[in-house]
C-alpha cells in the first residue's frame, strides 16, 4: 500500500487466502510456519522477514496526512506510526584523524596513532601482554585493528544467500547492556526448552522483564535467537562507512554492526560440519550483534585477520582468522547451545557464520533510559528487521516541525574507539522537547519506520523493571 504522503511502499503486504485466519497481531506466515496464512477482518497479513509475518490491523495501515508531514508544516494524522524512505549519502570521505591523547590513557597498552593497542611478546604467540622479558622483543599489532573498521564495506542488502565465513569462538559470560547499550533486550529468553540453563544469574530479573515485554523474548517461528547475541572485533563493532559522513559530521564511529544477525555453526576441528545425529552435532544457531570484542582489551582473540595471537588452538581455520572474517566471542547461552545442554567444557570452538536477515516478531522497539526528560535523554533502538542496523536516529518535539538528529553517547575515552557506547543522546543545546515525543529512525538501505508520539512520559510503567523501559514503536522495517 502506497504512502498517503510519499507514495513509497509500507510495510504492509497483501492478505493471504486461507479458510481458517489467523487474530490480530499474531503470526501469519514466514519459513518453517504451518499455520493460518490469513488473518482475521480488519487486518492484514504483513510480511516482516523470511521467518516471521503478523496480522496488522487496518487502521494502522494509513500514514499521516496534512501540510509538512513527516518534514515540515504543522502534521496532521489519522495514525503516529507509519513507515517511509530516504536516499542516504553517498559522498565519499576519508575517517577523520583521532585527536592527541596522552599516552596514559592507555594503562599498561602502547599509544599508537593516538589509539591504544596491545603490547605483547612477539616470540610467544599466546601472550596477552608484554610485562616480563621476552627474547622476541614486545610489540604491538598494526594501529588498524585497534580503530574503527573500514575494511568491511557498505552492505545495504542482505539475503539468505550470504557466503559463509569460517572463524573461531569464545565465550564472555553475562552482560545487561553490552557496548550497543540494547540492555535486557537480546539477554533474557523465556519459552524456550534451553530457558532453564540460559539465565541462571539473572533469573528473577529475566522473569520479570519477560512478563512486562513478553515480545522482546520470545523466538521467531523455529529460530533459537533470544539469548544468543556476540561480540565481533572492535573494529568490525565500530564500522566507518564513508557513505555516511554527511549523516553523521564528525561520527568517527559508526557502530553500524548493532543489531545485525547471523546465523552460526559449530565445525570440527578441521573446518568440516557435523552429520545431523552424529555425536557433537548440535543445531545452527541464529544471534544479534550486541556488543564488541575490542583489540586493546582482548589481543588473544579480537585484533582481526593478520594480528592473531592464540597459539594453543590449532583449529584449521581458527587462528589465524581468515582475511574475510571476524572473531565472534558469544554469550554464554549461545556458546552453551552450540556445545549442547549449556556444556562450556569447551573454551573456543570452531565455526562457520554468515550473514542473514534478522528474524525479528512484533515491532521495533527503543530502550528509554531512566533520569530522561525535556533536555537531556539517551535511548537505544532494538528488535528492529531487515539489516538489523541503524544509521540515524531523530526526535521530534510535539511543538514544533522540526527533526533533531541524535548522536551516540559521547562519554568514552578516545584512545579507545573500540570500547565506545552505541546509545543515542540528545545533543547538548537541543532542548526543552515537549511530550509526545516522535521518533524516526533509519536504516542502512534507507527504511524509515516513524512514530509522532512515541514518547509519552519519561516515567517507566509500573510493570516494568527498574532501568529497563522498553516503548514499542508500533511499526516495524520490512
Amino acid at each position: 500500500m502506497p504512502h498517503p504522503k510519499t507514495g513509497t511502499s509500507s510495510l504492509y503486504g497483501e492478505v493471504m487466502g486461507q479458510s481458517t485466519c489467523a487474530a490480530t497481531w499474531n503470526q501469519c506466515g514466514g519459513i518453517g510456519y504451518t499455520g493460518p496464512t490469513c488473518c482475521a477482518s480488519g487486518a492484514t497479513c504483513s510480511i516482516l522477514n523470511p521467518y516471521f509475518s503478523q496480522c496488522i490491523p487496518a487502521s494502522t495501515t494509513s500514514g499521516p496526512t496534512g501540510s509538512g508531514a513527516p518534514g515540515g508544516g504543522n502534521p496532521i494524522v489519522t495514525t503516529s506510526e507509519y513507515t517511509t524512505s530516504t536516499v542516504i549519502p553517498t559522498s565519499a570521505a576519508t575517517q577523520p584523524p583521532y585527536p592527541v591523547v596522552a599516552a596514559s590513557t592507555c594503562g599498561s597498552w602502547e599509544l599508537v596513532d593516538n589509539v591504544c593497542c596491545p603490547n605483547y611478546c612477539l616470540s610467544n604467540n599466546e601472550s596477552e601482554s608484554c610485562t616480563t622479558p621476552c627474547a622476541g622483543g614486545c610489540g604491538t599489532p598494526p594501529s588498524s585493528m585497534c580503530m574503527s573498521g573500514t575494511m568491511w564495506g557498505e552492505q545495504l542488502t542482505v539475503g539468505t544467500n550470504e557466503p559463509w565465513h569460517y572463524s573461531r569462538s569464545t565465550h564472555f559470560g553475562l552482560t545487561s547492556g553490552g557496548a550497543c547499550g540494547f540492555g535486557l533486550y537480546g539477554l533474557c529468553t523465556k519459552g524456550s526448552v534451553t530457558a532453564s540453563w540460559t539465565d541462571p544469574l539473572l533469573g528473577t530479573t529475566c522473569d520479570a522483564f519477560c512478563t512486562a515485554y513478553p515480545l522482546l523474548c520470545q523466538d521467531p517461528k523455529n529460530v533459537t535467537l533470544r539469548g544468543n547475541f556476540a561480540a565481533p572485533n572492535g573494529d568490525y563493532y565500530t564500522q566507518f562507512w564513508p557513505s555516511l559522513s554527511a549523516a553523521m559530521p564528525g561520527d568517527q564511529d559508526n557502530y553500524l554492526s548493532c543489531g545485525e544477525c547471523f546465523q552460526l555453526i559449530m565445525t570440527k576441528a578441521d573446518g568440516t560440519d557435523y552429520a545431523v545425529g552424529e555425536e557433537g552435532f548440535t543445531p545452527p544457531i541464529y544471534l544479534e550483534i550486541v556488543d564488541s570484542c575490542p583489540c586493546d582489551a582482548n589481543s588473544k582473540w579480537c585484533c582481526g585477520s593478520g594480528a592473531d595471537h592464540c597459539g594453543e588452538i590449532d583449529f584449521k581455520f581458527g587462528c589465524p582468522i581468515p582475511e574475510d572474517s571476524h572473531h565472534m566471542d558469544l554469550s554464554d547461552i549461545a556458546m552453551g547451545r552450540l556445545q549442547g545442554n549449556g556444556s562450556l567444557t569447551q573454551g573456543v570452538i570452531p565455526i562457520r557464520y554468515q550473514r542473514v536477515p534478522c528474524p525479528k516478531p512484533g515491532n521495533a522497539y527503543i530502550w528509554l533510559r531512566d533520569g530522561g526528560g525535556p533536555y537531556y535523554f539517551a535511548l537505544t533502538v532494538v528488535n528492529t528487521n531487515g539489516l538489523g542496523s541503524v544509521v540515524a536516529v531523530e526526535v521530534r518535539s510535539s511543538d514544533s516541525d522540526t527533526w533533531i538528529a541524535l548522536v551516540h553517547d559521547p562519554n568514552y575515552t578516545s584512545s579507545r574507539p573500540q570500547e565506545r557506547y552505541g546509545a543515542w543522546v540528545l545533543p547538548q543545546g537541543d532542548g526543552p522537547l515537549s511530550l509526545p515525543i516522535g521518533i524516526r529512525v533509519t536504516s542502512p538501505d534507507g527504511q524509515q519506520i516513524v512514530n509522532e508520539e512515541a514518547i509519552s512520559t519519561f516515567t517507566p510503567p509500573s510493570g516494568s523493571v527498574a532501568g529497563f523501559y522498553y516503548i514499542d514503536l508500533g511499526v516495524q522495517f520490512t
